[in-house]
């Protein structure tokens, strides 16, 4: 019992000393009260079907770009989601360092702050630039898992509608 309460107490130590304090002011992000990066939206309205995050560096630099994109997965299809849609981020990293996909954290609306946190938990920034070893991490751990579904769901429409 004194083992697993050791345990626990542990890992909550952990979990506080590597928190971050996260935030959006204006277009910059800041965590822990430094500036690593800027982010601007592009679309993100209603009116506008696609949203886009330009994420650069103090230099103005581009170092990420995030789309929010979506598609229908008929297995995804619930009582809670009776359209099947599946909505993800798509990081691609500049300098062809690679592309990555992660659920998108939001029900609805992304937000800044969303995507600050992403990529301050995930160490993705350092010093003014991306971080080699963070992103390659970041890029094996996630990889394409929904837009590899995505093309795999439109193969099979194509041979069902095609018999």
């Amino acid at each position: 019992m004194k083992k697993l309460l050791f345990i626990a107490i542990t890992l909550l130590f952990t979990a506080t000393i590597s928190a971050q304090n996260v935030r959006v002011s204006g277009n910059r992000i800041v965590v822990d009260g430094n500036e690593i990066a800027t982010i601007e939206r592009l679309g993100c309205r209603a009116a506008s079907p696609q949203c886009i995050y330009y994420i650069r560096n103090s230099d103005g630099k581009l170092l990420i770009t995030i789309v929010e994109m979506d598609f229908i997965d008929p297995a995804e299809q619930n009582q809670i989601n009776p359209t099947g849609i599946v909505r993800y981020l798509r990081f691609s990293f500049a300098d062809d360092r690679g592309i990555a996909e992660i659920l998108n954290p939001a029900l609805l609306n992304t937000r800044p702050r969303d995507i600050a946190r992403i990529i301050a938990t995930s160490r993705l920034i350092n010093e003014n630039e991306l971080d080699e070893r963070e992103v390659r991490n970041f890029v094996q751990a996630h990889g394409t898992f929904f837009s590899d579904r995505e093309r795999e769901l439109d193969r099979s429409r194509i041979i069902i509608h095609h018999q």
